[in-house]
C-alpha cells in the first residue's frame, strides 16, 4: 500500500493532520517575532578604551599595544583591527565564523581585566561590546526644549525611561546625550603654593573623608545591634570644609583653596532636533520578542505621559514602522503573487482542479512557518523574500499530480483508483525534483561566514515550505482529487476542459509538435544554437556589472562632519548649524537631528555609532517620503552645497544593504613609519578625489594634529626631587581634571569630584605660569623651571591591522557607477606610484566581503550540483541521463544574464542567489521530462517515440510550473527595489530560457545519449 492510498483510505486521520498542523501554524504565525532585518549573532566584539587628554601616539604605546598583546593570546582570531584618535582607541576583533560570541565575549573580558593594573589609572573608559542587531535601537526617542535646561529634560527623561522600562520585552534603555552633573573642586594654584598644599594632599584628604568604612556589630543582651560610622559626605558644604593641611599654624580648609560646586561636565555631546536642543533615549528589545508587542504599549504609555511644560517628544527612530511597511510590503508580494498563481491555475485547469492545487499554497506557507520559528527565525525581509521565492514552486507538485489524475480519469478510471495511480506515477519524480530543489538551497544555509548568516533564513523558509508543499501534494492533494474532480471518459473530460488549456493543447498538437520534429531533424543545427546564445550571454556579462549589497532604499541619510584634527566642540557645532540651515530650507526633509561630539545612535543593522570626537558630528536626516530619482538629486544637490563650505568636509552618506561592511572602497596601506604611511595614503587620496565614481574620501592622515608637548628637563626635576610623574599628573590635573572620588546625596545620586583648575575660567597657555610643583623636601617648584612648552605635530589617527600599522582611506561609490570600474581605475594609477620596500596596499571593505561571500556562494553552488548529481546518479541509475537533466543549467543562465542586462540591473550578491535557485528550480522540468520517457520507454516505446510523447504529455505540466513560478516572483521582482531585483529578474530570465530548451534541446539530448537497448536504464512497472 502507498502513501496516496493509505492517505485516501485513512481520510479522517489525514484531514485531522493536517487541520492540526495549519492551527498550529497559525498560532506560531501570529506570534512569530517581526522585525525588519534578520538577527546577526556576528562573532565580533569591540574594545572601547578612552583616554581623554591623550595623544594617538601615547593612547597607541600605552593602551593599545597591552590590549593587543593580551587579545591575540586569544584562540580563533580571524582579524585584530584597531584605531587611534585623540583620547579614543577602538579595536574590532573578528572571530572565525561560528564561534558563540557569547563564549568570546567572556574570553575577551577576562583578559582586559587581567591587564587593567598595567594600563593608565585615569582611563576614563574600557569596555568590550558584541556586535549583535539585537543592539540596535527600535526606538530612538528625544526630549525637545528651547528653554528648559539639561537637568530639567534629564529628570524628564529618567522617568520617561522608568516607564518604559517597564514595559515587557524592553532589554534596555539609556538616556544620554546630556551633560552629567559632577561636583567640582576648581583648585587655585596660587593660594595652594602659598600655603603649601599640594594636589597629593587634596586628594588624600578627600578619599580619607570619603570613607563609608562599616563599623561592625555589638552584641548587647540577647540582641545585636549593627555599628554605623559616620560615613561618605552626603552634603557638599562638608567637602568645603573637609581639612586639607595646616600653614602657619593655621588649619587649611578645602574651601579655602578651591571652589566646591555642583556643575555640569565639560560639554563632550550635544544633540538637537531641527535646530532645538534636546536628550536622548533609545530603546533595545530583547531577543526572539515581536516589535510591535513592545512598541505598541510603549507608544500607549508616551501618548497619556504629562511632560512639563516646554518639553516635548519627537520620535526620531520608530523601527515598528519600518517592520510594518517592509513586512506589509512582502506580505503585499505574497498575496499578489498567490493571486496571479491563482488565476493562471484557475484559467487552465478549471475551478475543481485549481481549488485543489491552490489549496497548497496557505497550507505550505503556515506549515513552513511554523518550521522555520522552530529553527529560531522570526518574520522579516529574507524568511519573507524566501516565501515568495517558493511561491510559485509550491504548487508544482500538485499541478503535476492533478494533471496527471486528470489523465487517468479520462482513461475511465474511477476518481479513487485515478487519485491513487496517478500520485503513485509520480511520487518519485517529484520528490526527487523537490529534493534537487532542496539540494540547491541547502549548501546556502552552511555558508560559514557572516553574509552566509545574514542570508540564513531565506533557504530555510524555501526548504521548510517546498518540503510542507510535497508532503500536501502525496497526500492531502490525492485524497481532495478522489472527492472533488469529476469521472467519466475522455470524451466527458474533454468537455469539462477549459478554454486555456484546449488552446494549449492545440499549441501542443500543432506548433510544438512540428517546432519538435524540426528541431529534432536539425540536432546539430540546435545544439549550436543553443551553444551560441550561452557564449553570447558570457560576452554581455561584462556590461551587466557586479554589485554586493544594494542601497537601502530608505527616506533616510546620514550626514558627517569633519573638521580639522584639534577642533574644539564648538568650532564644530559651528559647522552642524550650518548644516542645519541647509537642511531647514529643503522642502523634502521632514525632520533632522543632530548629533555633535558622537555618533548618532544605532538605529540601523549594519551600522556603528562614533564615538566621542570634539570634531566629529553627524545628522541623522528623515525624508517626507523616498522617491529615487527625487532622493539622489536632493542629495547631489546637498553635497554640492556641502562641498563649498571651507571649514570641515560634510560628506552625505545613504544606508545600505548587507552585513556589516567598512564601506564601499577601503584602501588599506601597509607599512611601519607613519610619516610614510601618511606620504602613500596623501597620494592615494590625490587618486581618489580626481577619480569621478569615488565620492566622500576619507583620509584621517590628511592632516596632522598641533599638540602642547612638555619637554620636562629629567636632570633638573631629578636634581630639585621631583619625580617625573608627579609632573605628568600635576598637568594632567590641572588641564584635564582628576575624578577623586564619588559623592553620593541623601537621595543615593551618585556624582563624580572632580578635581580641577579653576572651572571660571578657561584654561590658557598663560595659566602654566601659576602652576607649581611639590618636590620631595616640600618645597613648590613653578612647572615652567621644569618644563618648556612646545607646539609639537603629531599623527591624526593610528590603525592597526593584525598588530601592524596601517593607513586606511575610505570612499563612497557614487550612482550610476561600478565598483569595479572605480576600482580597476584606482588600480592602475596606484601601481604606477613608487612605491618603497616593505610598503603594499591592498583593498578591502565591500571588495573584499564580496569576494569572500561570492567565493562562499561558489563553493556552495558547487556542492549543490555534486549533491544534486549523486541523486540523481541513483534515481536514474545513469550517468548519462542527469547529464541530460543539467544540460537546463547553463541554458537558464542564457536568459539570465540577458533578462539584467535589459533591465540595467548588475549581478548582485541576491542575484547569485538568484542563480543558485535556478539549479534546483531548473532542472525539475527536465527530471519530470526524462522520467516519464523512461517509463514510456519500460511500455515498449522507441527512443523518438518515448521522448516526443513525453514532451508532449508534460508540456503542460512544464510550461505552467513555470508561468506560476514566474508569477509568483513577479510582484517582488517589480517592487523589491535594488535589493530583491537582480534575484528576481536572474529567476525568471533563467526559468524562460531553460523552459525554452528543455522542451527543445532535452529531447535532441535524450536520443543522442540513450541507447535503444540500454541496460542501465531504470525499470519502471505499467502503472496501468
Amino acid at each position: 500500500m502507498n502513501i496516496p492510498e493509505l492517505s485516501i483510505k485513512n481520510y479522517q486521520f489525514t484531514i485531522l493532520v493536517f487541520v492540526c498542523l495549519f492551527v498550529l501554524g497559525i498560532g506560531t504565525f501570529i506570534s512569530m517575532p517581526r522585525s525588519e532585518d534578520p538577527k546577526l549573532d556576528i562573532p565580533i566584539i569591540n574594545v572601547i578604551a578612552v583616554y581623554p587628554g591623550a595623544s594617538p601616539e601615547d593612547i597607541e604605546s600605552q593602551v593599545v599595544d597591552p590590549i593587543e598583546e593580551a587579545l591575540n593570546e586569544l584562540d580563533d582570531i580571524e582579524e585584530l583591527v584597531t584605531v587611534v584618535t585623540d583620547g579614543v582607541a577602538k579595536t574590532e576583533l573578528e572571530f572565525t565564523y561560528g564561534f558563540d560570541a557569547d563564549d568570546k565575549y567572556e574570553e575577551v573580558q577576562a583578559q582586559l581585566n587581567s591587564i587593567k593594573k598595567d594600563l593608565p589609572p585615569d582611563l576614563f573608559l574600557l569596555e568590550a561590546n558584541k556586535v549583535s542587531t539585537s543592539t540596535v535601537a527600535i526606538f530612538q526617542l528625544a526630549l525637545v526644549s528651547e528653554t528648559a535646561s539639561y537637568h530639567e529634560l534629564e529628570e524628564e527623561g529618567e522617568k520617561v525611561k522608568d516607564v518604559i522600562e517597564k514595559v515587557s520585552g524592553v532589554k534596555k534603555v539609556e538616556l544620554i546625550a546630556f551633560p552629567e552633573r559632577e561636583v567640582r573642586i576648581a583648585l587655585d594654584p596660587v593660594k595652594m603654593t602659598e600655603m603649601n598644599i599640594s594636589l597629593d594632599d587634596i586628594e588624600n584628604a578627600v578619599r580619607s573623608n570619603n570613607a563609608n568604612i562599616p563599623g561592625g556589630a555589638i552584641k548587647v543582651s540577647n540582641k545585636l545591634f549593627n555599628v554605623k560610622t559616620s560615613g561618605a559626605y552626603d552634603e557638599i558644604d562638608q567637602i568645603s570644609n573637609t581639612v586639607v593641611g595646616s600653614y602657619m599654624g593655621k588649619i587649611i580648609y578645602l574651601k579655602n583653596i578651591a571652589s566646591v560646586f555642583f556643575e555640569y561636565e565639560d560639554d563632550r555631546y550635544l544633540a538637537r532636533v531641527n535646530g532645538e536642543n534636546a536628550i536622548m533615549l533609545t530603546v533595545t528589545q530583547k531577543s526572539g520578542r515581536n516589535i510591535f508587542d513592545i512598541s505598541e504599549p510603549i507608544k500607549e504609555k508616551l501618548g497619556s505621559f504629562k511632560l512639563k511644560e516646554g518639553i516635548k517628544f519627537k520620535y526620531i527612530s520608530d523601527q515598528s514602522a519600518s517592520v510594518e511597511k517592509r513586512v506589509s510590503g512582502f506580505m503585499t508580494n505574497l498575496l499578489q503573487g498567490i493571486g496571479l498563481v491563482g488565476i493562471i491555475v484557475f484559467l487552465i485547469l478549471g475551478i475543481r482542479s485549481s481549488s485543489i492545487v491552490m489549496m497548497a499554497i496557505p497550507l505550505s506557507i503556515i506549515i513552513g512557518l511554523w518550521i522555520v520559528c522552530s529553527f529560531g527565525f522570526g518574520l522579516q525581509q529574507m524568511s519573507i523574500a524566501g516565501l515568495v521565492v517558493a511561491l510559485g514552486l509550491l504548487v508544482d507538485n500538485s499541478i503535476a499530480i492533478i494533471e496527471n489524475i486528470e489523465r487517468f480519469l479520462a482513461d475511465g478510471f474511477t476518481r479513487k483508483e485515478a487519485a491513487i495511480k496517478g500520485t503513485a506515477q509520480l511520487v518519485a519524480p517529484i520528490t526527487s525534483a523537490t529534493l534537487t530543489t532542496v539540494l540547491a538551497f541547502i549548501p546556502i544555509i552552511m555558508m560559514p561566514d557572516t553574509t552566509g548568516a545574514f542570508i540564513k533564513s531565506l533557504p530555510v523558509t524555501v526548504i521548510a515550505t517546498l518540503a510542507a508543499s510535497l508532503l500536501i501534494a502525496v497526500t492531502l492533494t490525492p485524497f481532495l482529487a478522489s472527492k472533488l474532480l469529476k469521472s467519466g471518459s475522455s470524451t466527458t473530460v474533454a468537455k469539462q476542459e477549459t478554454a486555456a488549456f484546449k488552446g494549449i493543447k492545440r499549441f501542443v498538437e500543432g506548433p510544438y509538435r512540428k517546432a519538435l520534429g524540426w528541431a529534432m531533424d536539425h540536432k546539430w543545427l540546435t545544439i549550436s544554437l543553443a551553444t551560441l546564445s550561452l557564449f553570447g550571454s558570457f560576452a554581455l556579462f561584462p556590461l551587466v556589472g557586479v554589485s554586493f549589497f544594494p542601497k537601502a532604499e530608505k527616506p533616510q541619510f546620514q550626514v558627517t562632519v569633519n573638521l580639522p584634527n584639534g577642533s574644539n566642540l564648538d568650532a564644530t557645532d559651528n559647522a552642524v548649524k550650518y548644516v542645519e540651515a541647509v537642511l531647514a530650507g529643503k522642502e523634502e526633509v521632514k525632520y533632522y537631528t543632530a548629533n555633535i561630539g558622537k555618533g548618532n545612535p544605532r538605529i540601523y543593522y549594519n551600522t556603528m555609532p562614533r564615538n566621542y570626537a570634539p570634531n566629529y558630528a553627524e545628522i541623522f536626516v528623515v525624508l517626507h517620503e523616498y522617491d529615487v530619482d527625487g532622493f539622489y538629486d536632493l542629495l547631489s544637490e546637498l553635497r554640492s552645497e556641502f562641498n563649498q563650505y571651507p571649514e570641515a568636509r560634510i560628506n552625505v552618506r545613504e544606508f545600505v544593504q548587507g552585513p556589516p561592511s567598512e564601506g564601499p572602497i577601503a584602501l588599506k596601506i601597509y607599512g611601519d613609519d607613519l610619516e610614510k604611511l601618511q606620504h602613500y595614503s596623501g597620494l592615494a587620496e590625490k587618486i581618489l578625489l580626481n577619480n569621478p565614481g569615488a565620492i566622500n574620501v576619507d583620509n584621517p592622515l590628511s592632516i596632522n594634529n598641533t599638540d602642547l608637548y612638555f619637554d620636562i628637563n629629567r636632570d633638573k626635576s631629578m636634581m630639585l626631587g621631583v619625580p617625573i610623574h608627579v609632573v605628568d599628573k600635576t598637568i594632567r590635573s590641572y588641564v584635564n581634571g582628576s575624578t577623586i572620588g564619588t559623592y553620593r546625596d541623601k537621595n543615593a545620586d551618585e556624582f563624580d569630584m572632580v578635581m580641577r583648575y579653576d572651572f571660571n575660567d578657561r584654561f590658557s597657555m598663560q595659566d602654566f605660569d601659576r602652576i607649581s610643583v611639590k618636590s620631595m623636601s616640600g618645597h613648590f617648584i613653578p612647572l615652567t623651571q621644569l618644563a618648556n612648552i612646545e607646539f609639537e605635530e603629531t599623527p591624526a589617527q593610528i590603525s592597526h591591522e593584525d598588530m601592524d600599522r596601517v593607513a586606511t582611506i575610505l570612499a563612497d561609490v557614487d550612482q550610476g557607477t561600478t565598483l569595479d570600474a572605480v576600482v580597476a581605475e584606482l588600480r592602475n594609477d596606484l601601481d604606477n606610484l613608487d612605491w618603497e620596500e616593505g610598503y603594499s596596499y591592498t583593498f578591502k571593505g565591500e571588495l573584499e566581503s564580496r569576494e569572500e561571500s561570492f567565493g562562499g556562494l561558489g563553493t556552495a553552488s558547487l556542492l549543490a550540483l555534486l549533491l544534486i548529481m549523486g541523486v540523481l546518479i541513483i534515481q536514474f541509475k545513469s550517468f548519462s541521463q542527469p547529464l541530460i537533466i543539467f544540460s537546463a543549467l547553463p541554458l537558464a543562465m542564457i536568459g539570465s544574464i540577458l533578462m539584467l542586462y535589459v533591465n540595467g540591473v548588475s549581478f548582485s550578491f541576491t542575484a547569485f542567489i538568484g542563480l543558485i535557485s535556478l539549479i534546483g528550480i531548473a532542472i525539475n522540468n527536465s527530471i519530470v521530462l526524462v522520467d516519464f520517457a523512461n517509463r514510456l520507454r519500460a511500455e515498449g516505446k522507441t527512443i523518438v517515440e518515448a521522448v516526443k510523447q513525453a514532451a508532449e504529455v508534460r508540456f503542460i505540466p512544464i510550461v505552467l510550473t513555470t508561468v506560476t513560478t514566474i508569477l509568483g516572483l513577479l510582484p517582488l521582482t517589480l517592487s523589491g527595489g535594488s535589493m530583491w531585483e537582480p534575484m528576481g529578474w536572474t529567476i525568471i530570465g533563467g526559468l524562460l530560457t531553460s523552459t525554452f530548451f528543455v522542451l527543445l534541446l532535452v529531447p535532441i539530448l535524450y536520443q543522442l545519449m540513450t541507447r535503444e537497448a540500454n541496460e542501465t536504464m531504470v525499470s519502471y512497472t505499467d502503472a496501468n
